[in-house]
């Protein structure tokens, strides 16, 4: 059954992925040979207009071959024949969707079920909070010299001092205190803590005693932060691994995603469904933010190094030439591929 899962959920990621650019590409104008979800042989495939639609054997990525992209062509319909602007928008349409999925998904998850708020609700007694006077109340706005707008912003920015005593900013009554704590490892999870447990809001639809019903701009909000803490914890992620301050082998790739929710499906539905469900779509918004942020890296062959070339396009007031671009990103996808290969290796060690 997990399988199944995670076949949905890849080609909804995918699925909306790919129709970004699918869709900014047609509404610059620009002609779409084929859309294909999945890759490998054809399983279906069907011709509408000038686009050939195909759905393909294996449902692990997908693409949107447009007139042009990898060359040059004298149809005005061609991707290298549309504006500079148009052209970066729609390289850059299929990371938005992927944005834009991830925060859709976590609007629904905090409207049914609410969420945690960076507010002290009681303090762990002989806790680091309890010791600095932290009282009920107390919202926590900056960690470090990081801003705090979620929960989870606490348990990140705590994990990355590990002991080391930091610097805490918190609202207490429209005045702004600033106090030092020194997170503890709990031995229970092995993660630094200060001590309080936090105070939240039930869902919209929810009635939780001494908890308020979260209003809706109260779940837009979490949902975007809650989005943007996905995106920032992929980049710094990737930032300690190519500064060797992450190994390899945390790196994890489809059949590592497999197993995670594979994990997941079966501890949640003990639970029941409903919780099993919005497990799901977490995971769904989680490698939806994860994929947007990873394609928009200036690597060759991911959509983030195509748009380096626009950049450079819009600064030298020339393209880069076709072939020179095309090689670079032929050698980029080589070496993604071989990553993609040890990764594999490294998943299937891991779950063995």
């Amino acid at each position: 059954m997990s399988i199944v899962i995670a076949v949905i959920i890849f080609g909804i990621i995918v699925l909306i992925h790919e129709f970004g650019h699918f869709a900014a590409a047609r509404k610059a104008g620009i002609m779409v040979e084929e859309f294909a979800i999945g890759m490998g042989p054809k399983l279906l495939k069907w011709r509408r207009g000038d686009t050939l639609y195909s759905l393909r054997l294996f449902p692990i990525g997908g693409f949107c071959k447009m007139l042009g992209e990898d060359g040059s062509s004298e149809d005005s319909r061609a991707f290298g024949n549309r504006t500079l602007p148009r052209r970066i928008g729609v390289i850059s349409a299929g990371a938005f969707m992927n944005f834009l999925l991830a925060f859709a998904l976590l609007f629904v998850i905090v409207v049914l079920n609410g969420y945690a708020e960076p507010v002290v609700r009681r303090t762990v007694d002989g806790s680091a909070a309890s010791e600095a006077g932290l009282k009920p109340g107390d919202r926590i706005l900056r960690i470090g010299g990081s801003s705090v707008n979620i929960f989870e912003d606490v348990s990140f920015d705590l994990s990355t001092n590990k002991g080391v005593p930091v610097a805490v900013e918190i609202l207490r009554g429209g005045e702004r205190i600033a106090v030092t704590l020194t997170p503890r490892q709990d031995p229970a999870d092995g993660m630094y803590k200060i001590g309080f447990y936090p105070d939240g809001k039930a869902g919209v639809f929810q009635k939780a005693e001494g908890f308020a019903s979260a209003g809706v701009w109260e779940c837009v909000r979490n949902a975007f932060f809650t989005m943007i803490f996905l995106i920032k914890t992929t980049v710094i992620g990737i930032i300690r691994l190519f500064t060797f301050k992450l190994p390899l082998s945390q790196l994890s790739g489809p059949i590592g995603i497999v197993g995670v929710i594979n994990d997941a499906y079966a501890e949640t539905i003990k639970a029941g469904v409903y919780d099993t469900v919005l497990t799901m779509v977490k995971l769904c918004a989680l490698i939806s933010a994860n994929l947007g942020a990873f394609n928009l890296l200036p690597l060759p062959a991911l959509d983030g190094g195509r748009l380096v070339f626009l950049f450079i396009e819009g600064i030298r007031r020339k393209p880069v030439p076709p072939e020179r671009e095309g090689l670079v990103h032929l050698i980029g996808l080589a070496a993604l591929m071989i990553l993609a290969v040890f990764i594999a290796y490294s998943d299937i060690r891991k779950m063995l």
